[in-house]
């Protein structure tokens, strides 16, 4: 599962790290979490624009929705998408074959059960300050609004041992595309079965880091700009990773 993210960088760093044009980026806030329940708009790269950073929302809303109720309903089940089944759901079968993003952020939280508490963790790639997580898109009109809508969810898929101990329920995570390589296969018309065989699994856990931090996270009124979200922050029933 993935459903809070850190995407607190600048524009010139997401061009140089993605080689890609990020003038829409020009009155972005960068801040050190976005939570999908939200609807934010978040940067991404489509298979449609691979040299251009989209600012798309995230909840997919598939292009046949009938109506704003509709649309809304739907979306609260696709802000993530499982990669084990991507072409058994409607809403993400034609998204997978050709309709492929690449979502960037600096890092993404998970929460921890320990005893009766949720713990959070903040996780990083080790040696990328920005990544490109598996994604996919989707268009959708609202006639009531006359307007076009560019909607993502973030796939997922099983948890690597280092995020079986920290996302100990689900045991899920999101898919790291581990670098350019990678996020070009992504983004290109590689059929489905082997894009879920070779790039759509659990990225190494030497290639991430991690730890805890404070639960301000967790509290729907913390100011999204307040860096003491991401301080290192100790619980005295901290599960041992190692």
């Amino acid at each position: 599962m993935c459903f809070t993210i850190n995407i607190h960088a600048t524009r010139d760093a997401i061009e140089n790290r993605f080689n890609a044009d990020a003038s829409v980026l020009s009155d972005f806030e960068f801040r050190y979490f976005y939570r999908a329940f939200e609807n934010p708009m978040i940067p991404v790269i489509t298979q449609e624009h691979p040299g251009k950073v989209q600012l798309l929302q995230w909840g997919l809303i598939p292009h046949w929705v009938k109506d704003a109720d509709q649309a809304d309903k739907v979306r609260r089940g696709t802000y993530n998408a499982r990669a084990e089944s991507l072409e058994k759901k409607p809403s993400f079968r034609k998204p997978a074959e050709n309709q492929r993003c690449i979502v960037i952020a600096t890092g993404f939280y998970e929460w921890q059960h320990v005893g009766g508490q949720k713990i959070p963790w903040l996780i990083h790639h080790r040696e990328q300050d920005l990544f490109g997580m598996a994604g996919i898109f989707d268009k959708w009109t609202d006639e009531r609004q006359n307007e076009l809508i560019d909607t993502f969810s973030v796939i997922t898929t099983r948890a690597n041992p280092l995020m079986e101990k920290i996302h100990n329920t689900k045991k899920r995570m999101p898919v790291i595309l581990d670098g350019p390589g990678q996020e070009s296969r992504w983004l290109s018309d590689e059929p489905l079965v082997t894009s879920r065989k070779k790039l759509l699994q659990p990225i190494n856990q030497k290639e991430l880091k991690a730890y805890t931090v404070s639960n301000k996270i967790s509290r729907s009124g913390t100011n999204p700009n307040d860096p003491s979200v991401v301080e290192q922050a100790d619980y005295p029933t901290n599960g041992a990773l190692f």
